[in-house]
C-alpha cells in the first residue's frame, strides 16, 4: 500500500490507515477517495498530493 503528500501542508494520507475521522476505511486507495475528498490538516483537494514514493525520487533526481 501506499503512501500519498499533501505538497501544501505535508500531510501523509496512508492508504493501510485510511482516514477514519472522515469516514474511509483503512486499506482505502487513494485513487477510490471520492472526488470531493479534501485534506483533512488544510482542505486541499486530491490534485495536491503526490505519492511519497515519487517525490522522494524527484527530490533525489534534484540533488546529485
Amino acid at each position: 500500500m501506499a503512501r500519498w503528500a499533501c505538497s501544501v501542508c505535508d500531510y501523509e494520507y496512508v492508504e493501510e490507515a485510511g482516514d477514519p475521522a472522515t469516514g474511509i476505511p483503512p486499506g482505502t486507495l487513494f485513487e477510490d477517495l471520492p472526488d470531493d475528498w479534501r485534506c483533512p490538516r488544510c482542505s486541499a483537494g486530491k490534485e495536491a498530493f503526490v505519492r511519497a514514493s515519487e517525490e522522494e525520487e524527484m527530490n533525489e533526481e534534484d540533488y546529485p
